[in-house]
């Protein structure tokens, strides 16, 4: 169950939400965050596949949770706080992060690579990436403490970094080479963050 739960890390930031309906609730929770400028840049089919709505489920479960199931997918791309909130809530229910938000790193390697594992072009490069990005969420975490009342973002920086390097390193082939993902890859090149909750989305 943790495989595709920590991949709805990575989906509560990055991953559109509109999966097939389950019940009229769904359908319209969904329709809710439905996305209006995706910023899945790589075609490797993840949206038809059936860990796509059981992602898109526990990422709205939380949504529900913190009062966010109003919010359009635009507005929630564009409130970086909310989205901090969204990722400490999946790794906190599901046992991903303590109850501080810190990550529980074995668990989050163990699902990603139980995940990733069977898109052979991915299969290679998770130890690398995750390592990496473990690295670089801790060491972002200890310049900047989560502070009194706040959430953690450990979560989204790790989410965010692996998007990153997976954007980057998805073959040619399945590109989407429209002008949108042109520009984000152009800004993840350079080593420029793609502030979403900034209209970065908008301009690329």
């Amino acid at each position: 169950m943790k495989s595709f739960l920590a991949l709805a890390v990575l989906a509560a930031v990055f991953c559109s939400g509109n999966a097939s309906p389950t019940s009229q609730n769904a359908t319209g929770l969904r329709h809710r965050f439905r996305r209006d400028a995706s910023v899945r840049c790589c075609n490797d089919g993840f949206e038809d596949t059936e860990n796509h709505a059981k992602v898109a489920e526990v990422r709205h479960e939380c949504a529900e949770e913190l009062g966010l199931s109003e919010m359009s997918e635009e507005e929630l791309l564009k409130d970086r706080e909310h989205l901090i909130c969204l990722v400490e809530c999946i790794t906190k229910k599901h046992d991903l992060a303590d109850e501080h938000g810190n990550l529980h790193h074995d668990e989050l390697e163990k699902a990603i690579h139980e995940h990733f594992s069977v898109a052979e072009w991915k299969a290679p490069l998770l130890d690398g990436f995750i390592k990496e990005c473990f690295d670089e969420a801790e060491d972002e975490h200890a310049h900047h403490e989560t502070e009194e009342g706040k959430c953690n973002e450990e979560g989204f920086q790790f989410a965010y970094c692996l998007w990153r390097h997976f954007t980057l390193a998805c073959p040619e082939e399945m590109q989407d080479k429209s002008e949108r993902c042109d520009g984000i890859r152009s800004k993840l090149v350079s080593n420029e963050k793609v502030s979403f909750w900034n209209n970065d989305i908008d301009e690329s």
